[in-house]
């Protein structure tokens, strides 16, 4: 009868024996709750990490001596196709600079000594000034005999270079285009237009019609805006003046272009 006794105290001993691989198996599970809650926040950093934490865990040979035998869920060796990869194929890295929701753009400086130089290689520093101000770089479009005589809206054949030109610096960044369009003071009298509101808005949209047409400018960057003689660069006091203040600026703005096919031309009236 003692015997008996003490064979089956061994039976129970060995009957539990299952709950070392059982708790080893919930604190596993645990953690890879905890790490399931941590990453539930999507974060790159904490990717990165975690990646980088499994590639090393499981590079690491002292895992496999946990399992000795080779037995349990790891036992059949075509389920690691490679090292630090388990059950797919190999996690690819992620390279922030070049991911397309995070795009380099130059910085207004750098976009007004791109545009300088582009009008200085082409002979037309003299027709165009370029000015940083808060909302971007403007490139104002000067020249009289170039551009914009008296009570005319076209451009002119060296006016057409310079649209071209800063057309070639802005084509690939993705800010909004506000081309604006001025006169002097001078009262329209006949001819197409009834006033210089409607004057500097078809200056404006003349303009952006080529950008659009000719450069190739998504028309959902542009809009036009005509100011007519209400902002003046300087006094209307001299005909020299006055040919300044007949221009149109192009306005590279800070704003980043929305996904708008349409293309507004609201006119100001102030």
């Amino acid at each position: 009868m003692p015997r008996r006794r003490e064979a089956e105290g061994g039976e129970a001993e060995n009957t539990e024996r299952w709950l070392l691989t059982y708790s080893d198996m919930i604190t596993l599970l645990l953690a890879l709750f905890i790490i399931l809650f941590s990453m539930s926040s999507i974060s790159l950093k904490k990717f990165v990490e975690f990646k980088t934490g499994l590639i090393q865990s499981f590079s690491n040979s002292s895992i496999t001596s946990i399992l000795k035998g080779n037995t349990g869920i790891l036992q059949n060796n075509s389920l690691i196709s490679h090292p630090g990869n388990v059950l797919g194929p190999p996690i690819p890295s992620i390279n922030i600079s070049s991911s397309p929701t995070h795009p380099t753009i130059p910085n207004e400086s750098q976009i007004a000594q791109q545009v300088s130089s582009a009008l200085a290689q082409q002979g037309l520093s003299q027709d165009a000034q370029v000015v940083q101000e808060r909302r971007g770089v403007v490139v104002r479009i000067l020249s009289d005999q170039a551009f914009f005589s008296t009570d005319s809206a076209s451009l002119g054949t060296q006016g057409d270079e310079v649209v071209d030109t800063i057309a070639r610096v802005v084509e690939p960044l993705p800010n909004q285009l506000s081309i604006e369009g001025y006169t002097d003071n001078q009262p329209i009298v006949g001819g197409p237009y009834s006033s210089n509101f409607e004057l500097s808005a078809v200056r404006a949209v003349n303009v952006l019609l080529r950008l659009d047409k000719v450069d190739g400018i998504n028309p959902s960057r542009l809009s036009a805006t005509g100011y007519g003689a209400t902002r003046p660069i300087v006094p209307n006091t001299t005909p020299a003046n006055m040919a300044m203040n007949r221009r149109v600026d192009v306005v590279i703005l800070n704003t980043v272009a929305t996904t708008s096919t349409s293309t507004t031309v609201p006119v100001g009236v102030n």
